[in-house]
């Protein structure tokens, strides 16, 4: 470094406003013995001492070009110099504006037209497409700047987009989205994640548009997907089926449909975690129409949106299962897919539920009162009787019931009857429990029955007692069995336990849960 740099800089340090400002503008520049150094030269020229001067602002507007003063988030000096005269900082200005709205608009004019009053050029070419009603005057404004030195369009717009993305507003994301790409030859991927990002927050919010040419969602929503972008699979994979996304239609997305490249997407969506893209797997594969169809996998993909905790898979797969129940175990899994849906409101589900409860005739006032009465000499009939009234058993279910050993999460198992020899009427059976009540009934008896057989070895005996001590209670209390068991042939109790004679009785809310 030569003497007089030295001397320069040793001024500068001493307080030098104006050696400041020299120092500051050559390390922007790298010129006159300086080596460029954008950092060091903002420090001097936003020294205290000198940050509010006008010259300091003119020469950051003049030195840098608008990538970097917005990367040194110096768009208050830019300001400041476009208040002082300076039309290259008013031009700048103006872009930089513009590309934050996302066009060249009349908010804009003022800038360019004082710019335009001092002979810019580019000003008055951008009045002149302003004027004309152009719609890429935007796009040429920056290219003009790119070409003289002024800016990175790409840089800028970028730039843009980003703030933009941070904001609330999505219609200015995609219009500033939409500035970038007119500025680009090719989608990078810094871009193909922006409208990846604008397509989501458009379907999330219900927008009908997204306001960037689908040809170019579709690349970059392929690109994204093929890098692991879940939301970007999920949106292509259903646009290339024909599937709404949200409020988004197909044609929104670009492109033809294309049933087996978009399972191939709702697959890699679902694995990575967008669960709903378990159900629309289900349906196209489910669908004999289409190219796809595949009713095993169609089964596979609606048992996985149904352990996800979707509620109309459950409600679905609950009913299929019920549908082809051939065995106690089939019966249990499918009312547990049904109990779960149920859970989450599905009223079609409660409905299939009570399909699989026996109806006891009589009111309830009357046979509480009775039960309660029975309780203070025989605690275990109390229990039986009530079970039988909450889920609908029959006299010898009833009687036969453990329910410790049949209790379940969703409701009670009657196990097979050893003392009855006619199959139909001692098989076992699955009963939901169809209200909380019921339920709390069968747990508070399930811990009645195993706590008094751990503690004290009580027992009732085998059911010829039972059924004794059961009948001599009622001609005490005076009771009618009507008041407490449900009435059942061996025919009704077997649709209750085979599926498809089931699915016959309870056709007509079957068909809606299948259909729903």
């Amino acid at each position: 470094m030569r003497r007089q740099d030295i001397q320069l800089l040793a001024f500068a340090r001493q307080g030098d406003t104006a050696a400041r400002c020299e120092v500051g503008r050559r390390y922007l520049l790298g010129t006159d013995g300086f080596a460029r150094h954008v950092a060091t030269g903002i420090d001097y020229l936003t020294h205290a001492s000198v940050r509010d001067l006008p010259a300091t602002a003119i020469i950051i507007a003049e030195g840098l070009p608008l990538q970097d003063m917005l990367a040194f988030q110096q768009e208050p000096a830019l300001a400041r110099a476009a208040s002082a005269g300076n039309a290259n900082a008013q031009v700048k200005l103006a872009a930089w504006l513009a590309t934050q709205r996302g066009e060249l608009t009349v908010d804009t004019a003022g800038h360019l037209a004082a710019a335009a009053a001092h002979a810019n050029t580019n000003a008055r070419d951008a009045l002149g497409w302003l004027a004309q009603g152009a719609t890429d005057a935007l796009p040429r404004l920056l290219r003009a700047l790119a070409a003289v030195g002024a800016l990175d369009a790409q840089a800028v717009t970028m730039t843009a987009a980003h703030r933009a993305a941070a904001g609330p507003d999505t219609a200015l994301f995609a219009k500033c989205v939409g500035t970038a790409l007119a500025l680009t030859d090719g989608l990078s991927p810094g871009l193909a994640e922006l409208i990846s990002r604008v397509v989501q927050r458009a379907e999330h919010e219900g927008s009908t548009r997204i306001g960037i040419d689908a040809q170019h969602v579709s690349a970059a929503l392929e690109g994204r997907a093929s890098q692991g972008d879940r939301h970007a699979a999920y949106a292509l994979g259903r646009s290339l089926c024909g599937i709404a996304a949200g409020s988004l239609a197909p044609a929104r997305f670009g492109g033809e449909l294309n049933m087996r490249k978009g399972a191939a997407f709702l697959l890699r969506a679902a694995d990575a975690g967008c669960e709903d893209a378990w159900m629309h797997l289900y349906r196209v594969h489910s669908d004999h129409r289409l190219s796809v169809a595949n009713a095993q996998m169609a089964r596979f993909f609606l048992e996985k949106a149904a352990t996800c905790g979707l509620a109309e898979a459950q409600l679905k797969l609950g009913a299929l299962l019920l549908r082809e129940a051939a065995s106690l175990g089939d019966t249990e899994h499918a009312i547990h897919w049904l109990h779960e849906a149920s859970v989450k409101g599905q009223h079609l589900a409660d409905e299939l539920l009570e399909s699989l409860v026996l109806p006891v005739e009589e009111g309830d006032q009357d046979a509480s009162a009775a039960i309660e009465q029975i309780r203070h000499s025989d605690p275990w009939l109390a229990e039986r009787l009530q079970l039988a009234r909450d889920f609908g058993l029959t006299k010898l279910e009833a009687l036969s019931v453990d329910p410790a050993e049949g209790l379940r999460p969703w409701g009670l198992v009657v196990g097979k009857n050893p003392f009855i020899t006619q199959s139909r009427l001692s098989a076992p059976r699955a009963i939901p429990a169809t209200t909380e009540a019921a339920m709390s009934v069968a747990r508070r008896a399930a811990s009645f029955f195993g706590q008094t057989r751990r503690d004290t070895g009580a027992l009732e005996g085998d059911l010829r007692s039972r059924s004794l001590r059961q009948r001599r209670a009622f001609e005490r209390h005076g009771l009618r069995e009507s008041m407490f068991f449900a009435v059942a042939t061996s025919m009704i109790l077997e649709s209750l336990r085979f599926g498809p004679k089931w699915a016959f009785r309870a056709r007509q809310p079957l068909r809606l849960a299948l259909a729903a």
